[in-house]
This record gives structure tokens, C-alpha cells and sequence, in this order.
């Protein structure tokens, strides 16, 4: 696995309805070990304007909320991406709000339109303003099934690798987009593994450029 280096710097409804959960995700070894932390959403309440937290037993106290316009709540308790493009952010603080991630997976439960692996992205962040973004180290499509009437009901698996970073992340931001509108969003399980200490690193990524920058100081 390829690491990742973070610097300083009507018909629609009857798909909308269907509900499978994560099909097939991919569960780290590491997962529920010392230094690690997950979160994971079956249902949703909130359609927009409002956070999701999580609704499985020993979840970190992560928020998921959905900033397109014109989604609802379905009576599965998915979000169903109406008027336009679903555009999911999951936020929360880092371990103890002091220690930077090493590895994080994410898998996505999705039916009707399909996500678009390619707006995947994780931010880390500090109280300094320090940042950094990158897409995911790996992306792998899980599940893929036909979702009458139309689309797809797909899992995604999405893990990203970070190699030695600059400074302690205390927060954390995970973004992605549907292709299109009506996709429903049915399940999102988020599991990360934290290293003790930052170290040195050279600015690269595997696939492609990393931003990354630091505020100036006021």
C-alpha cells in the first residue's frame, strides 16, 4: 500500500426506498484495537441542515451531514438525494483531539445514482492552521448490484495510508459527492488507527498533488 504524506498547508423513490446496509465492507484487522476508533451509521434523521450522529453501540462521536439541497429522509432512513447531487461531509476530532491518524477506511453504502469515487477526499487539521488533503490511497468497489428501477446498489471501500506527518491533527473531515441526483445514501462505517508521534517527511503523494498550507498569523 502506496502511503500518503500530509504537510502544513417516483420511479426515484422505489430505488430511494431500498435499504441493504454495507454489503461486503472492508473491516481492518486492526479494527476495535487500542489507539483506534470507528463510527458507523445505519439510519439517518437529518436530510440537511442538521448532523447525523452515529447509530452503532461504541461509535466515536462523529457527525455526518448532507449539504445539497432538496434530499429527505426515506422510510428506510436513508438519505435520498432529490433535487440535486447528495454532498456528504463526516467530521469529528482526532484521538483525544492530540494524535494523527496512520490508517483510515472508509466504506460507503449507496443505491440508484452511484458516488463518484474521484470527490473522495480526507482532511486533517490543527488549532495552529495547519491542514492537508489528499484522495484515498485505494478505492474498491465491494458490492455492485442492480437497484430497480434504475442505478446501482454499491459498496465502496476507501482507505488512505499517512506517512509521517508535519503536525498533530486534531480534527478530521471526509468528503465525497454522488455522480448525480437520486442516490441514497444507505450505510457509512468510518474506522481510523493513530500513530503516537508526527516525524519528518518529503511533500508527495502516489496519485497525484497534495495541498496543503498553513494560515499566516495575524
Amino acid at each position: 500500500m502506496r502511503a500518503i504524506a500530509f504537510g502544513i498547508a417516483t420511479a426515484a423513490c422505489v430505488a430511494a426506498s431500498a435499504s441493504a446496509g454495507l454489503v461486503n465492507p472492508l473491516i481492518p484487522g486492526w479494527a476495535g484495537q487500542p489507539q483506534t476508533q470507528f463510527a458507523s451509521w445505519e439510519s439517518f434523521t437529518q436530510a440537511g441542515g442538521g448532523a447525523n450522529l452515529p447509530d452503532q453501540a461504541g461509535s466515536a462521536a462523529y457527525s455526518l451531514m448532507n449539504y445539497s439541497s432538496g434530499a429527505f429522509i426515506t422510510g428506510s432512513g436513508n438519505i435520498y438525494g432529490a433535487g440535486s447531487p447528495l454532498f456528504i461531509m463526516i467530521m469529528g476530532g482526532t484521538l483525544g483531539n492530540s494524535v494523527t491518524p496512520k490508517e483510515v477506511v472508509m466504506n460507503v453504502a449507496t443505491a440508484g445514482s452511484v458516488l463518484n469515487p474521484s470527490s473522495v477526499r480526507l482532511w486533517l487539521f490543527d488549532n495552529a492552521g495547519n491542514f492537508g488533503f489528499a484522495a484515498p490511497t485505494t478505492s474498491e468497489l465491494r458490492a455492485d448490484a442492480p437497484s430497480p428501477p434504475q442505478g446501482s446498489a454499491q459498496t465502496w471501500a476507501f482507505t488512505w495510508s499517512i506517512a509521517n506527518p508535519t503536525f498533530v491533527a486534531t480534527g478530521f473531515r471526509l468528503e465525497f459527492l454522488a455522480s448525480a441526483a437520486n442516490m441514497s445514501l444507505d450505510a457509512v462505517r468510518v474506522d481510523m488507527n493513530y500513530i503516537p508521534a508526527p516525524g519528518a517527511f518529503a511533500l508527495l503523494a502516489g496519485a497525484g498533488l497534495l495541498a496543503s498550507r498553513r494560515r499566516r498569523a495575524n
